[in-house]
């Protein structure tokens, strides 16, 4: 692994989210719920941080305070306004003997309240218990001031860490100019005075911003983090899904041109050997026999394909079905497919002109859609059925027509799914080609599939 690349051991909050998320269980499927308690707004699910198999956190005291975050603004609640509410009381009854205004001091009490309930909801409404700290400079401060300190750091503290790092600036700013104002008006217009104060809390207000700033930023960039992963394994999942369904269209296809072209050819010969079984029982007999052949050959067909699903992973393995390897048929397989079904009483007309491809894949597709226009012809058909077959190896293009002549005029309804079409066209659309497959003038059904050699070269 390169220098750029080193792995990074992942802060407490990743780890407490994998910790969490692994004590809860891996679910399995859709990826409900979160998992990030400890990050605010987190996008991660409980699989996708299953799936990351976070390390658990160190910290007893953080894992206490990220899945408690009440009970902790309540113990800061707590520390506002037992002091508050104290030394308020105490100036109200006239103990202090401040020389506060009876105005004054419950104003500065409303002020104080006010604080309180915006503590309270801070990680919610940031943004409004700045606004209630900036109120109260000017109700609490010029009487009580070391109460506005508490709120005034941590209201700067909580927009930089649940809001952004701008906000956070901007709340410092326009905090520092109120303080400013409130502190000339509490020293009665002495500047020295005036700027002690607020130096004093303004040098704690900037230093709670770049607490939280840093907090905010590590925050952020720890949710990120986890949230790329997340949609990783999503995609990961969405990609092994895809190509499932994927495989499975290409398995269907295969099966149902196995099973469609040879359960129609016995089905055939079947009724022929019925037909003929007492006027000429050695044509039955034969006719029989190349049922079970087609059955054998049907059977060898499907062994192969279910063969690779359950082929072990390792190379060097024994194949459980002992399916024997062989290649795909190709343009060698044409004749006798074509005599296949000639054997099923189809007269099939076969030409081919120009030079065969020599391209493997191609000559499957051929084969494959040949096979199934056959099978369809045997199968919808009207009688008489036949069938001309015309294979053109172009300099440009590989066009394959197979046409039905000598039908009625009146078809028959097609009892199919459609799905032999479909798999025609998907075999073609490979290599670029196009598939056309509807009735003609004549009453008949044509199959044309044409192919771009340009497309099949640059594949």
């Amino acid at each position: 692994m390169s220098k750029s690349r080193r792995p990074v051991a992942p802060p407490p909050e990743a780890e407490e989210a994998g910790r969490r998320a692994a004590s809860a269980g891996g679910a399995a499927g859709g990826m409900p719920g979160g998992v990030l308690a400890g990050i605010p707004g987190s996008l991660v699910d409980d699989a996708a941080a299953e799936a990351l198999r976070l390390p658990r956190p160190p910290g007893v005291f953080r894992l206490f305070f990220s899945r408690h975050p009440w009970f902790v603004d309540g113990v800061l609640v707590a520390l506002f306004v037992l002091p508050a509410t104290l030394l308020l009381t105490l100036d109200i009854a006239g103990v202090t003997r401040s020389g506060n205004p009876l105005i004054v001091s419950l104003l500065a009490l409303v002020g104080a309240a006010a604080l309180a309930v915006a503590l309270l909801f801070r990680r919610a409404h940031p943004f409004v218990l700045v606004g209630v700290v900036g109120a109260s400079l000017f109700l609490v401060f010029p009487a009580f001031g070391g109460l506005e300190v508490l709120p005034a750091i941590f209201s700067l503290y909580t927009v930089a860490v649940y809001a952004s790092v701008r906000a956070a600036w901007v709340s410092f700013g326009i905090l520092a100019i109120l303080l400013a104002v409130a502190s000339l008006i509490a020293s009665r217009g002495l500047v020295p005075d005036a700027l002690a104060m607020s130096l004093s809390l303004g040098f704690l207000m900037l230093i709670a911003t770049l607490i939280g700033v840093n907090v905010g930023n590590r925050k952020r960039y720890v949710q990120a983090l986890l949230d790329r992963a997340a949609q990783l394994a999503r995609e990961r999942d969405q990609q092994a899904l895809l190509a499932t369904i994927s495989e499975r269209a290409r398995i269907a296809r295969e099966m149902h041109d196995i099973v469609a072209h040879s359960l129609t050819v016995m089905v055939a010969l079947a009724d022929g050997a019925d037909l003929t079984a007492e006027r000429d029982p050695i044509r039955a007999r034969e006719a029989m026999r190349q049922v079970a052949e087609t059955g054998r050959t049907a059977l060898a067909d499907m062994r192969v394909v279910l063969g690779v699903l359950a082929e072990p992973v390792d190379a060097g393995a024994p194949q459980s079905l002992g399916a024997p390897l062989a290649p795909q048929p190709g343009h060698e397989g044409l004749e006798p497919l074509i005599q296949s079904y000639r054997g099923a009483g189809m007269v099939v007309h076969f030409t081919v002109a120009g030079a065969p491809s020599g391209d493997t894949a191609l000559q499957v597709m051929i084969y494959r859609v040949l096979q199934e226009a056959l099978t369809n012809s045997l199968r919808y058909a009207p009688n008489p059925k036949h069938v001309s077959v015309a294979l053109n190896f172009g300099e440009r293009e590989i066009r394959l027509i197979v046409n039905d002549v000598g039908q009625s005029q009146h078809g028959t309804p097609s009892i199919g799914s459609g799905r032999g079409i479909i798999g025609m066209r998907e075999r073609v659309a490979v290599f670029g080609g196009t598939l056309e497959a509807g009735p003609t003038t004549a009453g008949g059904w044509q199959v044309l599939a044409h192919v771009p050699l340009e497309r099949v070269g640059a594949a």
